[in-house]
C-alpha cells in the first residue's frame, strides 16, 4: 500500500519529495508489475486515497485542497519478465 500511495500522497502531503517512486526505475517497474496483477487495480481508488489523507489531517492541510495529480500510468509495460522455474 505504501508503494501505491507514495507518489499520489506522501510526496506532497507529507513532504517526502526528494524522489518519487517513479524516479527509481526498479521500484517503478515493481509497482506497475504489482498493480497489473489480476484483481489488484480494482482495489485501488486514488480519489478516495487522496481525499482521505488530504481531508483528514487538518493540521497538515488546513485548506482542504486535494491535488488532481500526479498523472501516473500504472498500466504501462513494467519490463519485469517473469523467470520460468528452469531459468532460476
Amino acid at each position: 500500500m505504501t508503494l501505491i500511495r507514495f507518489d499520489a500522497v506522501y510526496v506532497g502531503h507529507f513532504k517526502c519529495n526528494l524522489r518519487r517512486i517513479a524516479d527509481y526505475p526498479n521500484l517503478w517497474g515493481y509497482l506497475r508489475d504489482l498493480y497489473q496483477i489480476d484483481g489488484i487495480a480494482r482495489t485501488v481508488n486514488f480519489d478516495h486515497i487522496k481525499r482521505h489523507y488530504y481531508l483528514t489531517h487538518d493540521e497538515i492541510n488546513p485548506t482542504g485542497i486535494v491535488p488532481i495529480g500526479p498523472a501516473q500510468d500504472l498500466l504501462l509495460p513494467h519490463g519485469r519478465a517473469a523467470l520460468s522455474p528452469s531459468a532460476a
